[in-house]
């Protein structure tokens, strides 16, 4: 009974909607073209919208699938069948006003690589 009731909650939580916009990411990429070096990098005037919506979670701007995989983290694809493939999480921490966000990019020749940036959570939707 214990275990149902924590499932519930935890399911419960994941069906209730949050919605962050969240910015100024900054860390660390890297690319094929570079070599695969480590370097500086963000996107500081970029702003996102996360929307965490069970199935039909979001990130704008963006077209790739994602999925709610966690109370405050979504992870995010988009592959296509000549290899090319993106993967993409962003993980919110409401209670530090922060965001992390990984991405992996493979297929995409010089392109291929990933970025590791930290950001800071701007607000909530309306």
């Amino acid at each position: 009974m214990r275990l149902f009731l924590t499932c519930l909650i935890f399911f419960a939580h994941l069906a209730s909607a949050e919605c962050y916009v969240v910015g100024d990411l900054k860390g660390y990429s890297t690319r094929a073209h570079e070599g695969y070096q480590i370097s500086e990098d963000g996107i500081s005037s970029g702003k996102f919208i996360l929307e965490l919506n069970g199935k039909s979670s979001s990130i704008t701007p963006n077209n790739m699938k994602c999925d709610q995989v966690g109370s405050t983290t979504l992870l995010c694809q988009h592959v296509r069948a000549d290899g090319e493939t993106t993967i993409e999480t962003w993980a919110v921490y409401p209670s530090a006003g922060k965001v992390l966000f990984t991405k992996s990019i493979t297929g995409y020749g010089s392109f291929n690589g990933g970025n590791l940036f930290v950001g800071e959570i701007k607000g909530i939707c309306d």
